[in-house]
């Protein structure tokens, strides 16, 4: 055979020739190279490096012959170099625009591309260390079937799968890419990707959002700068070389799930160009869909599980609540549950302990994982109460600063990243070991409790505690990083005291006589904690209650909400919410002075601002969660403090179905001897606020609180008012005085629902059925909502405006060119209810641009989306007759009345989807119904309203969203039929005798959002007319 001249290049095989080569990576792999699968055979890349998404690289032949020196295979490599190629279209970091340029890539290539191999793996100057065993299985699948005697069982195998294969490819081989999974194509199912020619990119240019024109790498580049100033100081598990522009090749190269989880993370807050953290999301799902399923994985995917469970990213969560109910900690307890699963099966638990053999580089990188993997797995346990994931050996051989090489300072200034590890760490392992001695169960605590045994540990541990603070209270850190191991210390010595306050619950709980009145069982609780000075377990409670004060003072106080608490670690935010919800406990057992409440009431408030000035958006972390403080601390927004004199209810912002759509999972710990919500489960908090919880949440402590702080007298107090009652309701039992701490009236009228229905008596706890009523009336009221009403500048839109301002909903209104009458609408608004929120917008709402600015500029105005949409703006020019209408008339008659409709509907129902409430209302006409003064194309476009209309109503019907239409016809003071004179011989022929006036479909408008029962149905509303 004469000597082949090629290491890469290959030659035209004719029909029946065998290929006797294999690629490098089967080759290494000892696996059969499929080269005769493709349209070329013969020809690189096999299937197994087109599944994989590596470069394929055929090697030379070691079987007899003059074997190729490395001389030739530098010259072949030479000769093989990738010609530059030019970048793909990308999109700026920071641009306005909020849709991404058309990429040249389809969705299939997206997937079917392949990847640059790492560096250090094998090339052709490799061949030549391949022996003859590594050659033979490159062509064991030929040599099996022509001799058809199977050497192993390797070959055995091979030789049926190439039977079998030859069978299946005697028709039209499939392209490749359609052999990969359908699920990865659905990943970016909502972009769109135009075909272009394959090209082998390497480096950022092959990393998946790069190639498949999402992004170009300067964004990539951005992002990671961007984590790097504000989130890596949290959680330094990044190698600091790769905040390095020089290092990106090899980022996006040998760290793809780093790489993704950093610019997820990176681009959360980006709220002027959501899409970004969009795809970053998707495609960070897919590579955990990848890890989860067995994929190849290094200790970078470990890396990239935790920082995931440190931030937990909204675009990684299937839907978001309004009202935070800790469903983020459900999440970074799977992300931690992986990462270490991850990590035992990469061997990384094996660097807790000294003298591992293993490159020293690679070992400390291992071991700083693995050390994050531990202490993320034991504030997880803690905050939601299960054991912990990892039972193995953990970080226990005593790791100083020395251990972590990589986080030392490298400069003069850096920060000291080891030293703050090593004290994480001490103060994690304290964590622990309070959980998992006073926490460890239901059984095992409960018994502690009433036996007191807790008490020798929780000294103990609240020396460990002070001990800790003294080693490590004044560690030379920035502020940032000194704040949030402050904020830890607080926290563990809240969680730690809190134990000995439940254990006093449960010991006076005990000692109270069973006589089965549980309003005698709270006046004994309130009365046993009168004087927790005389307590054997005063130290305890006083400490519980200072911790959780200093914790929100140094929230408040010593946390910048948009520079650094927007960027910390979930878990400081969680954090503060355990702290408020222990004072509420803490106050409804009578503890807090009256002083101290007010105090308290003061601190929680100012906790709520906080949060929500550290959030981008209104459904961002700080913002759901200030929502669930203010509900159960009945607080109103940017309010500070309780009025002399007041007693507030819950502040009615957020609809019940959307708390009580999602039941918690209760944790094994999360007990409570009283029998009411642990202050550690946010899932029960949300039950309580929602008013799911009756005896406990709405007939509780708070029914005895002692009113004279609030300068009311002791006898007469207000009954709380649960979540889904109006505050300010007439004729309900809001603000009725109570005796002994219930309800005493016989009954409540409602005109709204025009219902009588009994109230308990005061010898009883109201029941659930009792409240059934309430909360169906509730479910209609619309007061504090917000409403788009489109067209409102006069006419039937003003008479919608002015009737729903009078029930209290916040109004957002359009104009297109009367700025004068919108002004004179919103300046008489304002001089009844001058604290009503009125935004105005012009709007053509025949431009979708234009619609898409103005719910901009409501979220940025209100802060959310409407929940009611009254689409009222349209366009009618009086054309009878079918040949006297044009087409440009009638493209434009269907895009303001019908395609306007639309695409409002579909700015509005995310909102109103996630919050289980709703209220659409077109403006459709009698013309739909065939009738009217005016042409074919106004008909055709009102038609398509209420068939619209009647589609979205049995699909929104589960999520409570209710679509109505009203179909007015001759109605005046209107800009179609200003008056009976302008059109008197069709005015004359209405059965009533009149023209209609717009406060009568107002009345209809405001009927149909307040009655939540009714959907699916057109009003006609023409005096007799049909």
């Amino acid at each position: 055979m004469a000597p082949e001249k090629q290491s890469k290049q290959f030659r035209k095989l004719g029909p029946g020739q065998r290929v006797s080569r294999a690629c490098l990576y089967c080759r290494q792999r000892k696996s059969r190279c499929d080269l005769d699968s493709g349209g070329n055979p013969g020809t690189p890349p096999c299937q197994r490096c087109i599944r994989e998404g590596r470069e394929c690289v055929l090697g030379s032949s070691n079987r007899g012959g003059r074997r190729i020196r490395k001389s030739k295979i530098n010259h072949l490599e030479s000769a093989q170099k990738p010609k530059p190629t030019q970048d793909p279209p990308s999109v700026s970091a920071y641009s306005d625009s909020h849709s991404l340029p058309p990429s040249r890539y389809s969705v299939t290539d997206i997937y079917a591309s392949p990847t640059g191999n790492p560096p250090g793996s094998a090339t052709a100057d490799d061949d030549n260390n391949n022996n003859d065993n590594e050659d033979d299985a490159a062509s064991t699948s030929d040599s099996a079937i022509d001799s058809g005697v199977p050497r192993n069982p390797s070959d055995a195998w091979q030789c049926l799968t190439g039977i079998a294969k030859r069978g299946s490819e005697a028709g039209h081989v499939p392209h490749s890419s359609q052999q990969l999974p359908h699920v990865a194509e659905d990943v970016y199912a909502d972009a769109t990707f135009q075909t272009a020619p394959r090209q082998s990119n390497s480096g950022i240019r092959g990393y998946q959002l790069v190639q498949n024109g999402a992004f170009d790498p300067e964004l990539i580049f951005q992002l990671i700068k961007r984590y790097e100033e504000n989130f890596h100081p949290y959680q330094p598990l990044v190698p600091r070389k790769y905040f390095d522009r020089a290092a990106l090749d090899a980022f996006a190269t040998n760290e793809k799930h780093l790489l993704t989880a950093v610019i997820t993370i990176a681009s959360k807050d980006l709220v002027d160009t959501p899409y970004i953290h969009e795809y970053c999301s998707k495609y960070m799902h897919q590579l955990i869909s990848g890890i989860a399923a067995g994929a190849d994985c290094d200790v970078e995917a470990v890396e990239a599980l935790i920082l995931l469970a440190e931030w937990e990213p909204q675009g990684l969560r299937p839907n978001i609540e309004r009202v935070g109910r800790g469903e983020e900690d459900r999440a970074a307890w799977m992300h931690v549950g992986l990462a270490l699963r991850s990590g035992y099966f990469l061997g990384l638990d094996r660097t807790s302990f000294r003298g591992d053999p293993s490159s020293e580089d690679c070992d400390a990188r291992k071991r700083l994982a693995w050390t994050t993997c531990y202490i993320s797995d034991r504030l997880i346990s803690v905050r939601i109460g299960r054991a912990f994931w990892s039972r193995g050996p953990g970080p226990m051989t005593g790791f100083v600063s020395q251990d972590f090489p990589s986080l030392q300072p490298v400069n003069e200034g850096d920060e000291d990243y080891a030293k703050i590890i090593q004290a994480t760490l001490d103060l994690t392992q304290l964590y622990g070991n309070v959980h998992e001695i006073l926490y460890s169960g239901m059984r095992s605590s409960n018994q502690m409790m009433l036996m007191g045994d807790y008490i020798k540990y929780a000294d103990d541990f609240r020396t460990a505690i002070s001990r800790w603070n003294r080693n490590w209270g004044n560690l030379d850190c920035s502020p940032r990083i000194k704040t949030t191991l402050q904020m830890s210390y607080e926290y563990l010595r809240l969680y730690t005291n809190a134990f000995a306050f439940q254990a006093a619950i449960s010991q006076a709980m005990v000692r109270k006589p069973k006589t089965g009145d549980q309003h005698s069982q709270r006046e004994h609780l309130r009365a046993t904690f009168s004087n927790v000075a005389s307590m054997s377990d005063a130290r305890f409670i006083y400490e519980s209650l200072d911790a959780a004060k200093s914790y929100l003072d140094i929230l408040v106080s010593a946390v910048n909400p948009e520079q650094h608490l927007r960027f910390m670690p979930l878990r400081f935010y969680l954090y503060s919410i355990y702290a408020a919800v222990f004072l509420y406990k803490a106050r409804s057992f009578g503890v807090l002075s009256p002083v101290e409440e007010i105090s308290v009431r003061e601190l929680v408030s100012r906790t709520t601002e906080q949060l929500q000035r550290a959030s981008a958006g209104p459904d961002d972390m700080g913002s759901r969660y200030a929502r669930l403080l203010e509900l159960l601390w009945n607080l109103h927004p940017s309010k500070a403090a309780v009025s002399p004199g007041t007693r507030r209810t819950n502040d009615k912002e957020i609809p019940m179905a959307s708390l009580a759509s999602s039941v918690p999972e209760q944790a094994s710990i999360h007990f409570s001897p009283a029998n009411d919500f642990s202050w550690l489960d946010l899932g029960a908090v949300g039950d309580y606020v929602s008013g799911d919880q009756m005896t406990a949440g709405l007939l509780g402590y708070d029914g005895l609180q002692d009113s004279s702080i609030y300068g009311g007298p002791v006898s007469q107090q207000l009954w709380q008012t649960p979540l889904w009652m109006n505050e300010n309701m007439p004729n309900s039992v809001a603000h009725l005085p109570i005796a002994g701490g219930y309800p005493d009236a016989d009954r409540i009228c409602s005109e709204n629902a025009g219902v009588k229905r009994q109230l308990p008596k005061s010898n009883r706890l109201p029941t659930r059925r009792d409240y059934s009523t309430l909360k169906l009336i509730s479910l209609n009221d619309i007061k504090g909502r917000l409403a788009l009403i489109t067209g409102a500048s006069g006419g039937i839109g003003s008479s919608c405006a002015r009737q729903l301002a009078q029930r209290g909903v916040r109004l957002a209104l359009t104009y297109s060119s009367n700025l004068t009458a919108i002004t004179a609408l919103v300046n008489e608004l304002k001089g009844v209810d001058g604290t009503l929120r009125i935004s105005i917008h012009q709007v053509d709402v025949g431009e979708a641009d234009q619609i898409e600015r103005m719910f901009s500029e409501i979220d940025q105005q209100h802060g959310e989306r409407p929940d009611i949409l009254v689409s009222n703006a349209g366009y009618g020019k009086r054309v009878p007759q079918v040949w006297d209408i044009t087409l440009e008339e009638f493209d434009y008659t269907i895009q303001v009345n019908l395609r306007a409709s639309f695409i409002l509907v579909k700015g509005v129902v995310e909102r109103m989807k996630s919050q289980k409430w709703g209220r659409i209302v077109f403006m459709s006409s009698i013309a739909g119904y065939g009738g009217g003064i005016n042409g074919c194309h106004y008909a055709a476009s009102k038609a398509g309203m209420t068939g619209m209309m009647r589609n979205l109503s049995t699909r929104l019907a589960e999520f409570n969203i209710s679509v109505n239409d009203v179909s007015p016809a001759m109605i005046g003071d209107t800009g179609m039929i200003p008056s009976a004179a302008a059109i008197p011989e069709v005015a004359a022929g209405i059965p009533l005798g009149r023209l209609g006036v717009p406060e009568e479909v107002a009345n209809v408008v405001t009927m149909l959002v307040t009655t939540g029962y009714m959907t699916g149905q057109s009003l006609l509303l023409a005096g007799g007319l049909k």
